[in-house]
């Protein structure tokens, strides 16, 4: 890339996180272009972007909002793509937005679960591929606005395969900061063991909070539930063990602590995305989550019983949604 050229942005995939980012890079001036559907996406195009919350409220005039509303169209190429759909949908919105990358652009992951960097690198290379641990929250209260409701930690940036092309990779760290989105450049191993951090925080808490319809505070408060999340931790060291994962606590009794007494109070009003997208009618993250865990576990002849069980709850829960609306 050339080295006087600022990076062009686009942010595939305009739900709350993605609206969070391209909102707050609009905020400082950045060459920003959003892409996505549904009701929020047409509410941004008409209305403009609303963002508040912790970090702030903000305001993207509809005139300033640049979008592509068709990703098969011939739209340019972007210097970095930053792909925040869900893991079930991945494999589509890669295959699409490949195509509008530069040659030596990167795309990067915004995401959560298991399998979205290889994924992306299928279709892009791995010499493009960025992983990217994301640990604010945001939802969308009504269309056309974002809030964000919490804050754990940094949003760490990587290379899981091999470099990429650093300039780009150090534009959006310094681009995050600068708009205020704490955010830093990790190695390749540190961004693998966040990823499964990440995995570990979602599975204990996100289905559970989903079957159970509560906020995140509410599962730490009794020992029913408890138990249930140990359980969850413990089935998750040791698929790590068996794969040889690099995890960021040295055993499960560790990070059972670490979840309850830091990760749960500053998240204890959270609700769980799964819920939202139940609520929704959509299609739940469980198979990139809990889900990938017991099939993890099934290849490796280790038994998941807790990552079963909620992973079929939640299945269960998506196709009773689905086939009565008026539940919701």
């Amino acid at each position: 890339m050339n080295e006087i050229q600022s990076p062009t942005y686009l942010v595939y995939g305009t739900g709350a996180i993605g609206s969070v980012l391209g909102g707050f890079l609009h905020k400082i001036g950045r060459d920003v272009t959003l892409a996505g559907r549904g009701a929020h996406f047409r509410a941004v195009q008409q209305e403009g972007l609303g963002i508040r919350g912790i970090w702030g409220e903000h305001l993207v005039p509809k005139e300033e909002i640049r979008t592509l509303p068709d990703p098969k169209s011939e739209a340019g190429r972007f210097s970095t793509i930053l792909l925040a759909v869900k893991s079930k949908d991945t494999l589509d919105a890669a295959r699409e937005a490949a195509p509008l990358l530069s040659e030596d652009g990167i795309m990067v992951s915004i995401q959560n679960g298991l399998g979205n960097w290889e994924t992306i690198a299928r279709f892009v290379g791995e010499g493009r591929t960025v992983g990217a641990r994301v640990i604010f929250g945001a939802e969308i209260p009504r269309s056309g606005l974002a809030k964000v409701t919490v804050n754990a930690d940094d949003v760490l940036l990587g290379e899981p395969f091999c470099p990429v092309n650093r300039q780009l990779l150090q534009s959006l760290e310094e681009d995050l900061r600068l708009s205020g989105i704490p955010a830093r450049v990790v190695t390749r191993e540190e961004i693998w063991s966040a990823l499964w951090g990440k995995v570990l925080y979602n599975c204990s808490l996100n289905p559970l909070g989903a079957i159970l319809e509560v906020p995140y505070g509410r599962l730490g408060e009794n020992e029913e539930t408890r138990m249930i999340i140990r359980g969850v931790i413990e089935e998750i060291f040791q698929v790590c063990r068996a794969l040889d994962v690099t995890l960021p606590h040295k055993d499960a009794e560790e990070y059972y602590h670490f979840l309850l007494e830091k990760q749960l109070p500053p998240t204890s009003d959270h609700r769980a995305s799964m819920l939202q997208d139940i609520l929704a009618g959509r299609r739940t993250e469980i198979e990139a989550l809990n889900g990938a865990i017991s099939r993890l576990g099934r290849e490796s002849g280790i038994s998941t019983p807790c990552n079963d069980l909620l992973s079929h709850l939640i299945r269960f829960k998506e196709k009773r949604g689905r086939a009565h609306p008026s539940m919701r």
